[in-house]
């Protein structure tokens, strides 16, 4: 349901970190303070999508500035052991985990810039006791440990955290605890995010990372860095929407939406044809793009300000034929994230995207530290002379890419998904519905959506629409080109979205995907 309210909202994918994030915004918290409460509990209760041995990016606003914090952590200085990066296990462990830079870098935002007094033990005492004391398997957890079933009994470490005693999975409603995982939290409640990198655990974490042979030390922790960065921003109809630099792919989200500025959307059918072909194919051409192109920027050569021009946004508009559909013929990069986010009674919103790149992540614990750790590395190119090739220090590029956009008129949008490809695909979805069709958010987040490519499971690379789309629309998509598969409507295979809208009469709306668990509440 669609929560409203004149001082703060939070949403999430999951109930208990919502309610974590409401209580903080009660107390008087900022909206930073909130979603960190959240994403803390995200990290125990959401294991498969989510946790500190990951990711995250920041996306801050207070209504008339939008600004970006970015926590990627980068390639060790060697290869594993094994002389090559993995999908899975060891070998795809072999980047640092950023999300906790991040995390500090916005609690110092939180108290230095919007006045918090909130401590860290403030803010992870929730995550802390439900690690500790114990909490419900999710509906979701328990759907993806069921495709994942293979995966699962393939590492250790994941049997570990997903079945029982007797081997079997895990249900929905059975009670689990995480005690090393409580251990850990309690030790940076007390000794700061820092400790991730620099002190005691990054000692433990490093004895784990040379057991596994993925070629990290305790000096790839301590260089890996968060930093703030300018956002990306295009005018779109009468605002401004703002996403994440490379070596996020919110660069083609943003391209995407400029091509689309030559096409007056509010105008077509909202859930057309005519619709749904400009959205697919304004996407498509920017997925090619960034599958060539995408690389860490510190040793890339991309021209941000050509790319987003005008001139680029028309030359990309031209290609576009409103009859014919491109073939397609990339391969889908499949990956999983959460995204979540709350406004304060001061109208200050915080977006937060944190991920283990692909669900449950490289399916390795770290030690005894309870710490699932990401994938990244698999992000990379395996040609090594490919921009976004692996090298000592480099970043892989990046899917995560949540947006917001500042209407002239003082209307506010944030909004973001988890699913890789899905992940523009679905923003084109929402920046449409909010943007050019005026709809609320519940509406936005129910509107039929489209997937083009595998994202999370099998092998076909085609053009997937949910069961609500008219089946004259989707005759006449084929018509033109389109390679169609109907998948349930409402499918959780599109990502779990949210949005928060804010108006300029002091209302604020907030929603999680009805594609999911995720609820939204007011302060």
């Amino acid at each position: 349901m669609k929560a409203e309210s004149l001082t703060g909202v939070i949403t999430t994918p999951d109930p208990r970190a919502t309610t974590a994030g409401q209580a903080v915004l009660q107390a008087g918290g900022t909206a930073i303070d909130a979603a960190m409460a959240a994403g803390a509990v995200l990290s125990v209760v959401c294991p498969h999508m989510s946790g500190i041995g990951g990711d995250a990016l920041w996306l801050l606003s207070n209504g008339m500035k939008v600004d970006m914090l970015m926590g990627l952590g980068q390639a060790g200085r060697r290869l594993p052991e094994s002389g090559a990066i993995t999908m899975r296990g060891p070998a795809s462990t072999a980047t640092t985990a950023g999300a906790l830079r991040a995390w500090s870098l916005a609690h110092d935002w939180s108290r230095h810039r919007w006045g918090s007094t909130m401590t860290w033990p403030d803010l992870l005492e929730e995550a802390i006791s439900l690690a500790r004391d114990g909490y419900e398997v999710a509906g979701n957890q328990a759907f993806w440990q069921q495709q994942r079933r293979g995966l699962i009994d393939d590492l250790p470490d994941l049997s570990a955290l997903c079945c029982d005693t007797t081997g079997e999975l895990l249900t929905a409603g059975t009670p689990v605890t995480r005690p090393e995982l409580a251990t850990t939290l309690m030790h940076l409640a007390r000794a700061g995010m820092e400790d991730f990198y620099e002190g005691e655990l990054a000692t433990a974490l490093a004895e784990g990372f040379c057991k596994l042979g993925n070629g990290l030390t305790r000096d790839d922790l301590v260089t890996t860095k968060a930093w703030h960065s300018e956002p990306l921003s295009i005018r779109y109809r009468q605002g401004t929407l703002y996403n994440f630099p490379p070596p996020s792919q919110g660069l083609y989200t943003l391209s995407a939406l400029n091509a689309l500025n030559f096409v007056h959307m509010g105008a077509l059918e909202n859930g057309g044809a005519d619709y749904f072909h400009y959205l697919v194919e304004a996407v498509k051409a920017q997925l090619r793009r960034r599958n060539r192109d995408l690389c860490d920027p510190a040793g890339g050569t991309l021209d941000i300000r050509r790319l987003l021009s005008r001139s680029r946004a028309a030359v990309d508009y031209a290609a576009i034929d409103p009859e014919i559909a491109v073939p397609w013929q990339e391969q889908g990069r499949p990956a999983d994230t959460v995204w979540l986010a709350a406004t304060d009674s001061q109208g200050r919103t915080a977006c937060l995207m944190q991920s283990l790149f692909h669900d449950f992540g490289s399916g390795c614990m770290i030690g005894d530290t309870g710490i699932l750790w990401l994938n990244r590395a698999a992000g990379f190119n395996p040609d090594p002379s490919h921009a976004n090739g692996w090298a000592p220090g480099k970043r892989p590029a990046h899917t995560l890419n949540p947006s917001a956009y500042l209407a002239d008129d003082g209307r506010q949008f944030y909004f973001g998904t988890q699913g890789g490809d899905g992940q523009p695909q679905t923003q084109l979805v929402l920046a449409a519905q909010l943007v050019d069709y005026r709809q609320p958010v519940d509406r936005a987040l129910s509107a039929p959506r489209f997937l083009q490519g595998r994202s999370f499971f099998g092998s076909s690379e085609n053009l997937k629409l949910e069961r609500t789309i008219a089946p004259a629309v989707a005759a006449s998509l084929t018509a033109r080109g389109h390679d169609i598969e109907w998948i349930p409507e409402l499918s959780p295979f599109t990502g779990l979205a949210g949005a928060i809208a804010i108006y300029p009469d002091g209302r604020r709306e907030a929603m999680h995907d009805p594609r999911g668990e995720g609820i939204a509440l007011g302060q």
